[in-house]
Parts: structure tokens; C-alpha cells; sequence
């Protein structure tokens, strides 16, 4: 079942002020990409409901950008500006195992990597976004059966 994109940021916003290692907004969608792009690879099921866009700095879900948009490219260093907190926290007891393993995996594969090395990254030659992103184009989606692909063939390097 795929949970909203809102519930999977939180975790890892949550994670990172509890270990001291808080997220950016750009860090915060590559997370999120890559727990989506792992969770296809490993269950083939999506991980959330949205779709994600090729935007110029990578996969974007907007719902996570609106979301996090007052705290610019600054960390997430508090929860103040986050709005809904207690449905989200009732929403993270409620995901499955194959989500908390999606997000565990993602957290210990990126959290000592920068918002700019995880861009960097997303945007490889024959990356799905890559693929997907026309310079000229907005909300540019990116189809989940390619992002599973591609994480499938990247897990297995």
C-alpha cells in the first residue's frame, strides 16, 4: 500500500533532528527518491502515492516542496513550521515493515551524503530523471516502472 510522500519525508526529517544530522529540502526529495526507488526494487510496489517530477535539481515530489518551502536551503534542524505533526506521527505507526526497511535502508545508504552529491547522483547519464527532464518542460513526470528498473539495477551492483 503506498503511504503519502508527506508521511516518508517526515520520517527522515524526524530522523535527522534526532541524530543530529538535519536535512535540507533538496536532501529531503533525494531521500525520498531513493527509499521510493528502493522500495520498487526490493517489494515492486511503490513506496508513496505521488508521482515524481524531473525539476532542473532532480526528482521533486511538490507536495513535499510546498511543504518545506519556508525553510528555503536550510536544515530541518525543528518541527515548528511543520503543520499536521500529530497525523504524521499517527501515520508512522502505521507503516509496514517494507516501508521502515525502505527508510532505514535509504537513511544509513545516504545521511553522510550532501543535498549535492545526492543531485549529482539522480542526475547520471541514464538516470530516470535524466531521462525524463527537458530543461524547457515543467512537471516532467517520472514513471515508476523506470525508477524500478533503474533501482533494480542499481541495488544489484
Amino acid at each position: 500500500m503506498p503511504y503519502s510522500a508527506a508521511v516518508i519525508a517526515y520520517a527522515f526529517v524526524k530522523r535527522g533532528i534526532k541524530e543530529g544530522k538535519p536535512v535540507t529540502q533538496m536532501k529531503l526529495q533525494k531521500m525520498v527518491y531513493f527509499a521510493h526507488g528502493y522500495h520498487l526494487a526490493m517489494y515492486g510496489a511503490p513506496l508513496i502515492e505521488e508521482e515524481f517530477e524531473a525539476w532542473k535539481y532532480g526528482p521533486v515530489i511538490p507536495s513535499i516542496y510546498r511543504r518545506y518551502q519556508l525553510y528555503g536551503s536550510e536544515e530541518i534542524n525543528d518541527l515548528e513550521l511543520i503543520f499536521d505533526v500529530s497525523d504524521l506521527e499517527t501515520a508512522l505507526l502505521n507503516l509496514s515493515y517494507e516501508a521502515h526497511d525502505a527508510i532505514d535502508y535509504t537513511w544509513e545508504a545516504t545521511k553522510n551524503l550532501s543535498a549535492v552529491q545526492l543531485s549529482a547522483w539522480t542526475h547520471k547519464a541514464g538516470s530516470p530523471w535524466a531521462e525524463a527532464f527537458k530543461p524547457d518542460v515543467k512537471s516532467i513526470p517520472i514513471k515508476n516502472d523506470r525508477i524500478g528498473q533503474y533501482f533494480t539495477g542499481f541495488l544489484s551492483n
